[in-house]
């Protein structure tokens, strides 16, 4: 996880390691407000004539010079000034490990064009293709180096997530004159746009599906409900839905049949389904008999 910043005592941020450039210049003003920037272009001493009152004021604007680049760059690179309070030393050192033109500087720079890498929560492919366009530019302008093509192109597609598996083992078959990072760009912000329509697609299908089922479930369970209340059969409505009557409390029907609340006999489906099994078992009987008249007969007449 990436630590925030320091804050800056100034209204500009502190030197960071990647902003010297731009720092260099915000500190050369202060500097000169601070009536400090002669300390860092000459080396000029003291007069010997000077009086204690200007010797004070030399010793204490020298002094400021160095703090104020003291307070202006991050904790971690502290190290390299503590050994001096000089500020034209200071940021000679500076100069030296941060400058443009220096190795290390171009080193770090190079480091951190190949630790970008395109995160999926928080960014699109496009904003993370400009990312790296801009690290190429700062590159070039801060330290004067020109990235090749090539590793431009193959820094956007080997760091991607899964979903690109595919369109990246295509690119790598494009010929050498066509592999070049505005062409990648192009394809890498294409696939994004079928990745997220079918990302989309896949979704709606899921929301229809749990909407059905959600909705089966939900009728199901309102018609346990309504069986285990003591509901009744509606007239009004299709066979087999159950309409929930209430009554005030205390009142309400009463089954002579099966002894419960909540309905009558003429609505009691143990009665109902009683009164089914008789006559089932008087269709059995009936068959059977005309079936015993029909041997009987038969038997007679042979």
């Amino acid at each position: 996880m990436n630590m925030p910043a320091e804050s800056s005592p100034f209204a500009f941020p502190k030197l960071d390691g990647s902003n010297y450039t731009s720092w260099k210049e915000d500190m050369k003003v202060v500097l000169m407000d601070r009536g400090c920037w002669s300390f860092i272009i000459e080396d000029k001493p003291c007069p010997e004539q000077a009086t204690e009152k200007e010797n004070f004021e030399y010793d204490w604007r020298k002094q400021r010079c160095y703090i104020t680049i003291y307070q202006g760059i991050e904790r971690k690179f502290l190290p390299l000034i503590r050994h001096t309070t000089d500020g034209k030393e200071a940021w000679n050192i500076l100069k030296t490990n941060f400058g443009p033109t220096s190795k290390a500087r171009l080193a770090f720079l190079i480091d951190e064009f190949f630790e970008l890498k395109f995160n999926l929560v928080e960014e699109t492919i496009g904003i993370f293709c400009k990312r790296v366009d801009e690290k190429k530019t700062q590159v070039k302008k801060e330290a004067g180096f020109e990235i090749p093509e090539l590793l431009i192109a193959l820094q956007l597609i080997r760091r991607l997530p899964a979903e690109y598996d595919h369109l990246v083992q295509t690119l790598y078959r494009l010929k050498d004159e066509e592999f070049n990072h505005r062409e990648v760009e192009k394809e890498l912000v294409n696939e994004a746009g079928r990745i997220r329509l079918k990302q989309k697609d896949l979704n709606l299908d899921y929301t229809e599906n749990a909407y059905t089922v959600g909705s089966f479930r939900l009728q199901e369970t309102r018609k346990k409900s309504s069986e285990r209340s003591g509901a009744v059969l509606d007239p009004s409505r299709n066979p087999g839905q159950y309409r929930k009557i209430s009554y005030p409390k205390g009142m309400g029907p009463f089954c002579d049949f099966c002894s419960r609340k909540g309905h009558d006999a003429s609505k009691c489906y143990k009665k109902r389904n009683k009164e089914k099994n008789k006559l089932s078992h008087r269709k059995l009987r009936s068959v059977g008999v005309i079936k015993l008249l029909e041997y009987r007969r038969t038997g007679i007449s042979s």
